[in-house]
């Protein structure tokens, strides 16, 4: 089940079944997805040079234990190659 929450121009989806968690900036949209940290990617838009979206991978595994540290994603420095 996949559910969605709209905040500031930020779409997040959470597909229950994969433990995948989606978040896009703005309306969800295709890009060139590049690996950052296993299982964390990056969604990048090459038309425009933008990051899009970010997609983590066994999200409900990372954070069910309260004991996680939190996730730091620093997007700045991605590289765009055409």
């Amino acid at each position: 089940m996949e559910k969605r929450i709209n905040k500031k121009g930020l779409v997040f989806s959470y597909d229950k079944i994969a433990d995948v968690l989606y978040m896009s900036i703005g309306k969800p949209q295709q890009g060139i997805d590049q690996e950052i940290d296993k299982g964390i990617f990056v969604r990048l838009d090459m038309e425009h040079k933008k990051t899009c979206g970010l997609m983590i991978m066994d999200f409900e595994k990372r954070f069910s234990n309260t004991q996680t540290k939190p996730l730091q994603v620093g997007i700045e420095n991605i590289t765009y190659a055409l």
